[in-house]
């Protein structure tokens, strides 16, 4: 087709889905068959497809071989070495860009790493950002962005102290970036994290904080705020709350006219399909959640161990509050831990 290959996978996946007339990113995984989550990474050059999925891709858009030939000559994802980011950060010409290399790096090692593996390395990483971009104004959009993959890796690992200080320290480089949505982004995550405790005081923490920074993005970025927001109201029992934010972040999502910002490049409907079905979990209604995690874990990539695990559980639990315990049991058995102390905690707690 003469595409040539000076385009990235993703970006030539992109061009090629739209001239081929998908015109969204869940037309073609519906074609494929895999997750919009999946095309969404493959398109941000997230993710690396496997090789038999990169091949259905060539087919379906014509591509001749383009797309085949540029996911083989994509080099593949190394862990940053940790005794030279501090050499790599000083020494930058662009250190926004690096900062934001690193983040896409660490965004993409952590489908596949688990937490504690993977958390060592952020952390020296965002250390070293920190210090570097104290002096450069221009880079701290960018350090916001670091902060809150450091948070998300942090908590994935088991250390939820850390992890808050890294979305503070986020929400703090993006207020001073006069970045208001990223911010958010950061206090929400942290709301997220507050939810997830066994606290009642912090699950009421949680919404406070996420309903305070819901209306400072707009489009997907207010989509995923809202969620959050779901969560926190439906981890307090509060039911009629939860399902009027889950209404409004379908609207939203459906409405949106504008890309994902960076920091909500993952959301899709899939994604919005599992957080309600979770919120049912929550709140006792397991029949509705049974249909929504079932359909929306049929079609999530394998390879993403962490978070399929993490899905699976809520749809076990819901399969036991119906009375279907071998089923649940089954599954449980069948769910690793994926090193992610999130999926080891939930496995735990429902196997006791």
């Amino acid at each position: 087709m003469g595409t040539g290959l000076a385009e990235t996978f993703g970006a030539m996946l992109k061009r090629l889905r739209e001239v081929a007339g998908f015109a969204s990113q869940s037309a073609l995984a519906r074609a494929v068959p895999v997750s919009p989550s999946n095309i969404s990474r493959y398109e941000a050059d997230r993710q690396d497809p496997d090789p038999t999925v990169v091949e259905r891709l060539d087919a379906l858009l014509g591509a001749e071989g383009d797309l085949v030939r540029a996911a083989a000559a994509r080099p593949a994802a190394a862990l940053p070495t940790p005794s030279g980011i501090d050499l790599v950060y000083a020494t930058a010409s662009d250190l926004g860009a690096v900062i934001a290399e690193q983040t896409r790096q660490f965004q993409q090692l952590d489908d596949f790493v688990g937490g504690r593996e993977l958390y060592p390395v952020v952390r020296r990483a965002l250390a070293a950002a920190s210090r570097a971009a104290t002096s450069n104004a221009r880079a701290l959009p960018n350090l916001a962005e670091l902060g809150q993959v450091g948070g998300w890796v942090a908590s994935d690992a088991g250390k939820q102290d850390a992890a808050a200080g890294h979305y503070l320290t986020a929400a703090q480089a993006a207020d001073q970036a006069e970045r208001p949505d990223l911010a958010a982004s950061a206090l929400s995550s942290l709301a997220y994290q507050l939810a997830n405790s066994d606290s009642m005081t912090d699950r009421a923490e949680a919404v406070l904080l996420a309903s305070s920074v819901a209306d400072r993005a707009t489009g997907v970025g207010q989509a995923l705020l809202l969620e959050r927001l779901a969560w926190a109201h439906a981890r307090i029992g509060d039911a009629s709350s939860a399902a009027r934010v889950l209404d409004a972040v379908d609207e939203i999502y459906a409405t949106a006219d504008e890309p994902a910002p960076q920091w909500a490049y993952w959301l899709n409907e899939d994604e919005i399909t599992v957080m309600r079905g979770r919120c049912m979990v929550e709140l006792d209604r397991p029949a509705a959640a049974i249909d929504l995690l079932t359909t929306a874990i049929d079609r999530y990539d394998p390879s993403l161990v962490r978070e399929r695990g993490l899905y699976t559980t809520y749809l076990a639990e819901a399969l036991a509050k119906s009375g279907e315990l071998d089923e649940a049991r089954r599954l449980l058995a069948a769910t690793p831990g994926a090193d992610s102390a999130r999926v080891e905690a939930r496995l735990r707690a429902l196997c006791a």
